[in-house]
């Protein structure tokens, strides 16, 4: 079984955690080891749209990370915990004595694209050690800013001290920090109260099962949930190769592709409708093999 799934995580567990229920189960119905990956974490109190992938599909994860994300997110003003989230210690309060006119313009400015420097409680890596891990230590992580775009903010509600937010924007962003800047921005300090993940990419948590009812699921029910590999790329660009080329593109060759109008990272297919992996099609029209199925 080869695919992807869509599952709604529900607060309070890990991601690590959702995937190892869901191989478990899936193992104890179909009787078999199937590989079962996730495409990118939420945060322990956060809820919402994962991507599984199982089987074959697991060679495809660094495909979904780069995906754009969606999410509803409640902000509390005045208040800044190490973590910048519900979860975290409170270390300051501070009062906030601001109007609602002037967050919501603080809140619109952050529609761009900047460097943002991730929260010290944070899986980045940083000479071998999660940021997290040196956070508990009481060691301060001296993290690195990244490059996010935040395409678009919708307020949805100013009840203040809280305030909720949609948020479109890059892979890589973190919400927590996000929220703390806009509390940094009106001279108090906030965190994160609520996270909830609604999108990634053209993927919604509309058509997401949640966890309980997965794991309540029979065979043939998971069958019809799982999207086929050949469905869950539809972000790429798509190449349909001639019988004799597919033979040439699983065994590893390099072609040219004159047929082709776009460049970059692509989902190939043989003339039969078959999924035969993703390429990389160059500036000179051709095509480099980089993930196969045989």
């Amino acid at each position: 079984m080869d695919g992807i799934v869509l599952i709604d995580k529900l607060q309070g567990i890990t991601s690590n955690y959702l995937v190892q229920k869901i191989k478990k189960h899936i193992k104890k119905t179909f009787n078999e080891n199937i590989k079962v990956g996730h495409t990118g974490t939420l945060d322990f109190f956060a809820t919402g749209l994962m991507i599984l992938t199982l089987g074959k599909a697991t060679k495809l994860t660094q495909y979904f990370q780069g995906l754009d994300k969606e999410y509803i997110a409640v902000g509390e003003l005045g208040r800044i915990t190490d973590t910048y989230d519900v979860n975290g210690k409170v270390i300051e309060e501070r009062k906030c004595n601001i109007e609602e006119e002037k967050l919501t313009q603080i809140i619109k400015s952050f529609e761009k694209t900047y460097l943002q420097y991730p929260p010290p409680y944070s899986a980045k890596r940083i000479e071998g050690k999660r940021a997290y891990q040196l956070a508990k230590e009481g060691i301060t992580p001296q993290l690195k800013p990244k490059e996010v775009s935040i395409y678009k903010v919708e307020i949805l509600d100013i009840n203040l001290p809280f305030f909720k937010i949609k948020v479109h924007c890059s892979s890589g962003t973190y919400i927590r920090s996000l929220i703390k800047e806009i509390g940094d921005e009106a001279g108090c300090g906030a965190y994160t109260k609520e996270l909830r993940r609604t999108k990634i990419n053209g993927f919604s948590v509309e058509n997401a099962l949640p966890l309980e009812k997965f794991l309540k699921l029979e065979k043939e029910e998971i069958e019809k949930v799982v999207i086929p590999v050949e469905k869950s790329l539809p972000f790429l660009p798509k190449i349909i190769l001639d019988e004799g080329f597919d033979f040439r593109f699983i065994n590893g060759q390099r072609f040219k592709v004159n047929f082709v109008e776009t460049t970059g990272i692509t989902a190939v297919f043989s003339n039969t409708g078959k999924f035969l992996g993703i390429g990389k099609v160059d500036e000179n029209k051709i095509l480099h093999p980089e993930t196969v199925f045989r």
